[in-house]
């Protein structure tokens, strides 16, 4: 989201988001272009996001909403990676 005005825009348990930042170190499924659906909010600006094999917390920055569509995403949605091996200090 590119600023804090659109969260107004967020209702909880139809709105749908898209990460727009890696966060494969949470959850080897959280990637770029995984979509969720926004269940609650965890802090003034943290999201609580359930995604269709886990629920965490997403800053309002590392995601996008989804014009036109609503309700949980599917598995068959979700972009399909194979999680690379990381090292100690990698981010």
């Amino acid at each position: 989201m590119e600023d804090r005005a659109d969260l107004a825009r967020v209702v909880f348990g139809q709105t749908r988001v898209v990460l727009t930042r890696d966060l494969s170190v949470m959850n080897p499924n959280l990637v770029v272009g995984a979509q969720g659906l926004v269940v609650g909010k965890l802090a003034n600006y943290t999201l609580k996001v359930a995604f269709p094999k886990v629920t965490v917390g997403v800053s309002w920055r590392d995601c996008d909403i989804v014009p036109g569509k609503t309700g949980m995403p599917t598995e068959a949605e979700q972009p399909k990676v194979i999680p690379t091996p990381r090292h100690m200090g990698e981010e």
